[in-house]
Parts: structure tokens; sequence; C-alpha cells
């Protein structure tokens, strides 16, 4: 029975048995997977991640604990071993102005986050609102990005923004599917923590 079995026992039992299942080996992309896939009991999504050719030469800017941008706050607290983050979304000046202009939280709190560091690693796991910023800043020479992580979920925008971040001439990991979500964007950098740790 199951319930026999200690925390560790089970966390190596699932990723042992997701590996199998999907072919996969202990590279880091391979490890990426493993955790999206265990955060989401859901193979479909591990199958739909894409990589940037040189996704793993950003490595080094969180060895060396360069600032993580989260978009909300829940992807923020489900980054673990990392202190140096933060989120903008609560900020009460970014309520004020989402007030008075009709635009989206999520968008005007990336775009701040954008002007504020502008080569810091982003972590998007909810609104497409916030990866479209994200983009925008980029296109716009404002941002340049040590690394994105965009996995927004949700059926409006979010595989078109997606779509975009391909273009993105960076590091960045994402999937091309509506799915996505907080924990999925959280497993992808703890993955590169654990990574970092282990190797």
């Amino acid at each position: 029975m199951s319930s026999t079995f200690s925390p560790a026992e089970i966390y190596r039992r699932s990723f042992t048995f997701i590996k199998e299942n999907m072919g996969l080996d202990n590279s880091l992309k391979s490890s990426i997977i493993t955790r999206v896939v265990h955060a989401t009991a859901d193979f479909e999504i591990g199958k739909s991640m894409v990589f940037s050719s040189s996704f793993e030469d950003s490595l080094s800017a969180i060895e060396n604990g360069t600032m993580v941008i989260a978009d909300i706050n829940m992807v923020m607290s489900g980054i673990s071993r990392y202190n140096n983050k933060k989120c903008y979304i609560g900020d009460k000046d970014i309520a004020m102005e989402a007030k008075r202009t009709g635009i989206s939280r999520s968008y005007l709190s990336m775009s701040r986050a954008c002007r504020d560091n502008p080569e810091a690693v982003y972590v998007i796991g909810d609104a497409p609102t916030a990866l479209e910023a994200l983009i925008d800043s980029i296109d716009a020479g404002i941002c340049f990005p040590r690394l994105v992580i965009g996995v927004p979920v949700g059926f409006v925008s979010a595989l078109e923004m997606k779509s975009r971040l391909l273009a993105f001439q960076g590091n960045f990991i994402t999937n091309l599917s509506n799915k996505g979500g907080s924990a999925v964007a959280a497993s992808i950098f703890n993955a590169m923590v654990v990574y970092l740790h282990v190797y």
C-alpha cells in the first residue's frame, strides 16, 4: 500500500514513474518536464513544453542570485530555496492606476517590473496580460530578461502570448497549449534551482 511509503519514497517513485513513461533522462530539460508533470499529474502539458535553444545558459543568472519577478504572489510563494524575488501585483499605486485607466493590474504591474528590473528572470504563470506586457517591453527595448518562464493559463490570449514569446531572441521556457498556471511556473523555476544544487 502507498501509505506504507515515506514521503521521500513516494516522491522518488513518482519521479521514476514519470521519467519512465516519458522516456526522460537526467538532463535539465527532462528535470523540468518531470517536475511540471509531477505538479499537474498531466503528461500532456509535459509534452507541450518548448525551450529556447540556449535556455541552459540562464542557469548562471539563477546561480548568481539575479532578481526574479513573479506575475502573482502565488507564483512567488511557490518558488522555494530562492530569496531574491518580487511581485508588483499588490502595489497600491498599481491598483489605483488600473482603476483610473481600465488597464489590468497584471499588465501594469509587469510593465512596472520591467522598467525597474530590466535584466531580471521573469516567471509568469497566471495572467496572459502579464506575459503580453513583458513581451511588449522587450519589443520596445525596455526589458532584457535573463530568462522568461512564460506559462500563463487560460482560453483567452494565453496560447497567443506564448506563441509571441517564441520570437524572443533570449532564453525562454514555455508550453504551447492553453494549460499552465502558478504551480507549473514555480515548478519550472524550482527544477532549475534543484538542478544547480545537484549538478
